[in-house]
Formats: structure tokens, C-alpha cells, sequence
């Protein structure tokens, strides 16, 4: 004997639907007009089979939509988690541009303190190199006095030698 697939129990995830389009059609005598009309061609008039076709319909309908809204609730979790992901993947790139910003800021800091320290030394120097040169005239000078009075003395021996072999 074959089984017919029809006759199959519902499973645990489809039991609810059953429940649900049963409880609908016991708490009201309207009856969805698409889905009646499918179960009353497919019962070929016979009116025991029009409520059990309606009935395994209405749960097929019910277990239809709920796969609907559970996709739409599914693409709405992955475009959120999308959003998510991309949100953190912006403030990754402007994290790492802040950090390249500050590094690029440091490195021109340095930069113009070295040439800062770099222009203060050429300064210190200028200012040694002036300082012995002007310490090298001073000596000069002195020198040159120093050259003087000698000449001014031997001027004046010369001229006493000159006055005293002349008289």
C-alpha cells in the first residue's frame, strides 16, 4: 500500500499554522475567497473535501506568509548588518586618515623644529665665527700699537742719537 503524501502529519515547525487556520475558520463562517475557490475546484464539488482542501490551503497561506515576512525580516537584518559593516568600515578609513593626519603633522613638526635648531645653530656660528674675528682684529690692533710705541721709541732713540752725535 502507498502512502500519499497528502496524509502526512504536519511537523513541528508547520503545527502552528494548522492550529491557526483552524482556530480562523472556527471563529468565523467567511471564508477567504481565493483560497475557498482553490478548494472547492480541487474538490471537485464534493462538499465533505471543500473544508479539509480549505484548511491545509489556509495553513499553506499562513506558513507562505510567514516565510515571507520571515525573509523580509531577514534582508532587513542584512541590510542593517550591511549598514553596520559599512559604518565601521568609514570610521576605520577616517581613523586611519586621522592617524596619517597626525603623523604627517608630527613629522612637519620635527621638521620645523630641526631647521628651527638647524637656523639657531648656523646663528651660534655666525656669532662665534664674528666674535673671533673681531678678537683677531682686537689682537691686530694691539699689535699694531704695540708696533707703534716700538717705532715711536726707536723714532725718538734715533732722534736723541741724531741730536747727540750732531752736537
Amino acid at each position: 500500500m502507498k502512502k500519499d503524501p497528502a496524509n502526512k502529519a504536519p511537523t513541528s515547525e508547520q503545527e502552528p499554522y494548522y492550529e491557526e487556520a483552524l482556530n480562523e475558520m472556527n471563529r468565523s463562517e467567511e471564508r477567504r475567497p481565493g483560497i475557498y475557490a482553490k478548494a472547492f475546484a480541487d474538490s471537485l464539488g464534493d462538499e465533505k473535501k471543500i473544508d479539509s482542501l480549505y484548511l491545509e490551503y489556509l495553513a499553506q497561506s499562513l506558513m507562505e506568509k510567514a516565510e515571507r515576512i520571515e525573509a523580509k525580516r531577514i534582508k532587513a537584518r542584512r541590510i542593517e548588518l550591511e549598514r553596520i559593516a559599512e559604518e565601521e568600515r568609514i570610521a576605520e578609513v577616517e581613523r586611519i586618515a586621522e592617524e596619517e593626519r597626525n603623523e604627517a603633522e608630527r613629522i612637519a613638526r620635527e621638521k620645523r623644529i630641526d631647521l628651527e635648531r638647524s637656523e639657531e645653530l648656523e646663528r651660534i656660528e655666525m656669532v662665534e665665527e664674528e666674535r673671533i674675528e673681531a678678537k683677531r682684529i682686537a689682537e691686530v690692533r694691539r699689535g699694531d700699537k704695540k708696533f707703534k710705541y716700538k717705532l715711536g721709541f726707536i723714532t725718538i732713540f734715533i732722534a736723541i742719537l741724531f741730536v747727540y752725535f750732531s752736537a
